[in-house]
Formats: C-alpha cells, sequence, structure tokens
C-alpha cells in the first residue's frame, strides 16, 4: 500500500500539471484559431481590380475606392492594368497573370469587349467570379457574375439636355470622342439623340476621337477651333478630354462659361476642383471612388454566398457650379438598384426608354 501512495503522490501533481498546461495551450490554440481565422482572411482572400489604364483619374478614383474597402474586410487586392489604354492583348494578358496568383474574384473595365471573352473564359475555367465594372453591356462571351456601373446613353443624353439648356436651341458643338468601341458608342449616341431630343437647333459641327487623354484632347480642341471659332460647346466622352478642350480654347482666348462651355463624363476630383474655379462647365458625376467601393462589396457577397443582380446600375447626376458641393459631400447620392443591360445597339437605354 504504501507504493501506491508514493505513487499517487508522484503521479498526482505531474497530471494536473498536464493537465493545466493542456487546458492552456487549449484555450491559447483557440485564441489563435480566431486570430488564424482573421489572418487566413487577410492573407488569402485576394482579388484584382483591372481596369483599362491609369492614364484617367477616373480608373485611380475607382482603385481608391477598392483599396479602401478590400482593407476594411483584411483583403488584399491587385489593381492592375497593362501599360498602354488601348492595348487589348495587354489587358487579357494582365487579368490571366492575376488568375494564375489564385485571385478569388477578379473585376474588369474591359477596353475591347470582343478581346476581354479570352479572359473571362480562362476565369471560368480556373472558377474565379468574373465582375466587371463601369460597364453593364454584356460582353460577347464568357459567364460574368455581375455587372456593376451607371447606364451610359441616358447619362449622356442629361448632358445633352444641360447642353440644351446653355445654348437655348442655337449654337454649334463639337464632340472629343475615346477608343472606338461600346464606351465611346454609347456616350457619344446617347448625346446626339438627346440633343435631337431637346434642341434640333444646336449643331454637331465635329466629331473626332482624344483617345481620352487631355493632351490629344487640347490638340484636337485647338485645331477645331482654328477651323471653327463659332465652336460655342465642346462634349467629351471623359472628363479629361472636357479639360483639354477647355485649356485649348483658354489659350486661344476664349472665356470658359462666357463663350465657350466644356462637358463630359467622369465626375473626378480634379474635374470638380476646375469647376468651382471656373475652368471648364460641367461632369457626368458617376461616382468613381464609389463605384470601386461597391465592387468590393459586390465580391463580398458572392464569396460569402449571396445572390447579386446580374446588372447592378450605379447613379448619375450632372454636377455643375450649383451642386458641385453636395455632389462631392455626397448628398446627391443614390443606392445601386438592380437594372437592364445597355446594349450597343445604337438605341435609347436606361430612364430614356419609352
Amino acid at each position: 500500500m504504501m507504493w501506491k501512495k508514493i505513487l499517487l503522490i508522484t503521479i498526482l501533481p505531474v497530471t494536473i500539471i498536464v493537465i493545466q498546461c493542456q487546458a492552456k495551450l487549449w484555450s491559447s490554440a483557440l485564441g489563435e484559431i480566431g486570430d488564424d481565422a482573421q489572418a487566413f482572411e487577410a492573407e488569402e482572400v485576394r482579388v484584382a481590380v483591372v481596369p483599362p489604364g491609369f492614364t484617367s483619374p477616373f480608373h485611380v478614383a475607382i482603385k481608391n475606392g477598392a483599396v479602401e474597402a478590400a482593407g476594411r474586410l483584411g483583403w488584399t487586392v491587385d489593381v492592375v492594368a497593362a501599360e498602354r489604354e488601348g492595348d487589348f492583348a495587354g489587358q487579357v494578358t494582365v487579368v490571366e497573370q492575376e488568375i494564375q496568383k489564385g485571385v478569388s474574384a477578379i473585376a474588369v473595365n474591359p477596353i475591347d469587349a470582343k478581346a476581354i471573352v479570352t479572359a473571362v473564359k480562362r476565369a471560368n475555367q480556373a472558377s474565379v467570379p468574373v465582375f466587371m465594372q463601369n460597364l453593364i453591356t454584356p460582353v460577347d462571351g464568357g459567364a460574368v457574375v455581375e455587372y456593376i456601373g451607371y447606364d451610359q446613353w441616358s447619362g449622356a443624353a442629361k448632358l445633352a439636355r444641360y447642353t440644351c439648356d446653355l445654348l437655348d436651341n442655337r449654337g454649334e458643338v463639337f464632340i472629343l470622342t475615346g477608343i472606338p468601341g461600346f464606351h465611346a458608342n454609347r456616350r457619344t449616341q446617347g448625346y446626339k439623340w438627346g440633343l435631337e431630343q431637346w434642341c434640333p437647333g444646336v449643331k454637331v459641327v465635329g466629331e473626332q476621337t482624344a483617345e481620352w487623354e487631355r493632351e490629344k484632347a487640347v490638340n484636337v480642341a485647338t485645331a477645331a477651333l482654328q477651323q471653327n471659332p463659332n465652336i460655342d460647346v465642346f462634349y467629351g466622352n471623359s472628363d479629361e478630354m472636357g479639360i483639354g478642350a477647355c485649356i485649348a480654347a483658354q489659350k486661344l482666348g476664349r472665356q470658359v462659361n462666357q463663350d465657350v462651355w466644356c462637358v463630359s463624363i467622369d465626375g473626378n476630383d480634379v474635374t470638380l476642383e476646375l469647376i468651382e474655379k471656373g475652368q471648364t462647365t460641367a461632369t457626368l458625376g458617376v461616382y468613381p471612388k464609389m463605384m470601386g467601393t461597391i465592387v468590393i462589396d459586390q465580391m463580398a457577397k458572392v464569396l460569402n454566398g449571396q445572390k447579386v443582380p446580374y446588372i447592378l446600375e450605379t447613379p448619375s447626376t450632372v454636377v455643375d457650379i450649383n451642386n458641385v458641393v453636395d455632389y462631392k459631400s455626397g448628398k446627391t447620392w443614390t443606392e445601386p438598384a438592380e437594372g437592364k443591360p445597355e446594349l450597343d445597339n445604337g438605341l435609347p437605354s436606361g430612364e430614356f426608354v419609352e
């Protein structure tokens, strides 16, 4: 019996110590599991956002919104683009590289609807959910989970109606278009349609691409004004081109908002500042930073197993000196809603469909 007592006295404290150590280990492990879950999200959830390029502040704003939203979720987000905005093949390569990195989801603002199909199908093969940003026009093939963007035709038509109010049904307009494709098509056609609807006395006297770039717009607008000094309004498919047109006009002695007006699409921060300074006239504000945020939010819903609409239409509003402060503060923002595809068919869409 004596040896049993000795054994119990010897073993019991050791057993208690072992149990206590195990309890501490389990407690520690449970805490680490919670931490690891967060770490897993931060380390393992990697997504990609692929704009056409970073020449325009518009795409930089989308990047900023996406990065901030991903940061709140503890995600890693790659925002990458081809070297040139017109590099169709380069954009496909960028998407394929992101797929190879093992991203959980990818969003693309395609340069060309036909060229991007190859990349969409590669993502489909890799079971990577594909989103489209700044676009509600379905691409020509492959499976896209959701399109996120504003109706470009109706947005351009809003700017046309604004132009009509400026000119009172008399005047001449010159249009600066982007790189040929659905973005330029819808923004140009919607604007022309709006002029015909609300001020048929206003004439489009010229149309030329400036490829979305400010400097090219300066050159195009300078030549246009030298050939036709009677141009009243420049309409740019993007803000950078609208700004370039106003720069050209000022260099030739024209007074912005007195004898020449510049309207455009994007709602970039730099454009808002120039509106406040009286150096450009108006923009179609499409909330690019919020669009970047929404892209990440919608990715999170899909990765969490939630359903999302095929088309998520984001708002747009004409911004000039009268409401620029409200736009910047978010007072003009309205929540995105399920919408319909905007087809590149030359016909009205959005709120102007009869």
